[in-house]
């Protein structure tokens, strides 16, 4: 083989392979612009009311809210007594997830949403950082779980949906890696 063949030989390989990679990676990248997109996250979406501090804000409403002026945050864990919403407002902030139940749920239901929620968890496939559990007596329904914009009412503990809701909703906030 002579020297300008050799040139030529070893100047078409690498072209060659770097064409082979960009059609790879062209095919990829369309794939994945023409694939199926993801299924919407469980919940029902509420309005961006903005993520300001505040020393104090009052709310209300059937519903705990999902964004707005907030205190300071919760430590992450289960309450046995109502929590300020301005307060559990800031952790949806940080990317957790609130569970909010009536005072009068059933015992039952609330320790099953204790032990699947808490260490230690009750599906050991599903163990949740940044959730705070509580009651609240003026939800609408037995059981919310609320996260940064998106809340989702349940009538009875059903572990399916919760399980779903967090996994789906946990860390989809405006500042998830905050503790």
């Amino acid at each position: 083989m002579n020297n300008s063949e050799q040139k030529l030989k070893f100047g078409v390989l690498p072209i060659t392979i770097v064409a082979i990679i960009l059609i790879f990676i062209g095919g990829v990248v369309i794939g994945k612009l023409n694939g199926q997109p993801a299924p919407p996250r469980p919940g029902t979406e509420h309005n961006d009311n903005g993520r300001e501090h505040a020393a104090v804000t009052e709310y209300g409403g059937e519903e705990p809210p999902t964004s707005g002026a907030h205190a300071n945050a919760l430590a992450w864990g289960a309450y046995e007594a109502e929590v300020p919403d301005d307060q559990s407002l800031h952790n949806l902030e940080h990317g957790g997830i609130y569970v909010s139940y009536q005072p009068d749920l059933p015992k039952d239901q609330i320790e099953k949403l204790t032990q699947l929620l808490f260490e230690p968890f009750s599906n050991k496939n599903f163990q949740p950082p940044k959730i705070v559990l509580a009651p609240r007596s003026a939800n609408k329904s037995p059981i919310i779980l609320s996260s940064w914009l998106r809340s989702e009412a349940l009538t009875e503990f059903d572990q399916q949906k919760i399980e779903n809701y967090v996994v789906r909703n946990l860390g989809k906030s405006p500042e998830p890696l905050a503790i």
